[in-house]
């Protein structure tokens, strides 16, 4: 007697999805740390910050990079919500200014709530979450690129209306969106919140083509809606920005080159204190920053931008001007480079001397890293690993 086996090589309705990964996330700031309050707070940078693979192909400070978007439905590929996280990681709560889901320490579950509550500017924020292809690094997965600024917000929403309206696409420029060669950049805005002068730097796209091109464009839309209907994309991931445990980390904003003393006292070095003027702390916001230290990333929709508290230091630390004028920290941030500054390393003891590893094993270990080892250092021993001060007998 014979028997016939069947080979169960697939799972009905598991096996046929199909989706697109998440290949890693590109950052428009840093996080600077501030040793007064001990608190992070979100800066923003002109420039994106890359992974390694999109900097062999853009450099390491791009301001400008090459996009596609993997699907044509705006809420998967630029989702956008009022968020809050409070001090923990994970998202606590999420509206959409009508209704939202807030999560309840007593059911251990999301919980349906109105939106906007007095969480609003006191914490919660409005964020977006930007998924793209970079077909010039990679065309098997998606980055994600995060921002809470409104200009930002409305550009992208803005010029997706142009090339395909949600109520009546075939009026716009294509009809769709989906894999259209398309432009990333950051665009230089002056802005004035509460009549105060700031620049800013939000992101906007352009469609670089020929009326040739977008002729051919215009003919592929069917094909290429109907080839990416199928694909199915990872849901964006929603951290804390406050928490960016992959971010570059500043201590007290000190600018590249700056001595301990000056990166103590907020002064900046003689060769860009001429070129950049001073700024009370007070008076600088970011795109991703902020609105108060207890309001951690909490900012209304309304143009108005809060900012973080000012450094306040003791008369003594305080240097004085030629003209009696008492300096500030410095308002824009220089990126991380050159050896790791005093400040970071202090950072790095204290939290070192929590768990009784010498000093002496720190600095040995440390001797030769530059900022940027230093930050890394720092997210590690923020978040507990020590590992890098284990010794081993080989």
């Amino acid at each position: 007697m014979t028997t016939t086996k069947r080979k169960f090589v697939s799972i009905s309705g598991l096996s046929d999805v199909r989706r697109i990964p998440r290949l890693g996330r590109i950052r428009l700031g840093h996080i600077n740390h501030n040793t007064q309050t001990e608190k992070n707070y979100p800066m923003e940078d002109p420039f994106f910050h890359v992974p390694a693979e999109v900097a062999k192909v853009y450099g390491d400070q791009p301001t400008e990079l090459d996009i596609m978007f993997p699907l044509n439905d705006r809420s998967i590929i630029f989702p956008q919500a009022y968020e809050y996280y409070g001090s923990a990681r994970r998202l606590l709560c999420k509206g959409d200014g009508t209704e939202a889901i807030r999560w309840d320490t007593q059911k251990l579950s999301m919980v349906p709530t109105s939106c906007p509550c007095d969480l609003l500017g006191n914490g919660c924020k409005q964020r977006a979450h930007l998924q793209v292809l970079l077909p010039k690094v990679k065309s098997t997965g998606i980055y994600q690129i995060d921002t809470s600024s409104e200009n930002s917000i409305i550009a992208i929403n803005s010029y997706l209306d142009m090339l395909a309206p949600i109520d009546q696409p075939e009026h716009g420029i294509l009809g769709y969106f989906a894999m259209v060669p398309l432009k990333l950049r950051r665009v230089p805005r002056d802005i004035y919140p509460n009549g105060m002068h700031r620049k800013t730097y939000p992101l906007e796209l352009e469609l670089d083509a020929t009326e040739e091109e977008i002729t051919s464009l215009r003919e592929q839309k069917d094909n290429i809606l109907a080839t990416t209907r199928r694909w199915v994309v990872a849901l964006p991931e929603e951290l804390n920005p406050e928490d960016d445990r992959d971010a570059n980390v500043t201590i007290d904003d000190a600018p590249a080159g700056a001595s301990a003393a000056q990166a103590a006292t907020g002064e900046r070095p003689p060769e860009t204190a001429a070129s950049t003027p001073a700024v009370p702390v007070a008076q600088t916001t970011t795109e991703t920053q902020a609105a108060s230290p207890a309001s951690e990333p909490g900012q209304m929709s309304s143009p108005v931008v809060s900012t973080p508290p000012a450094v306040t230091l003791p008369p003594a630390a305080m240097p004085a001007a030629a003209n009696g004028a008492v300096k500030h920290p410095p308002a824009s941030v220089t990126p991380l480079r050159g050896n790791m500054t005093e400040p970071q390393l202090n950072r790095i003891l204290n939290r070192t001397r929590s768990v009784q590893i010498p000093d002496e094993i720190v600095r040995q270990l440390t001797a030769s890293f530059t900022k940027t080892q230093a930050s890394e250092l720092i997210t590690k021993v923020d978040s507990g690993d020590f590992s890098v001060f284990d010794r081993r007998n080989v």
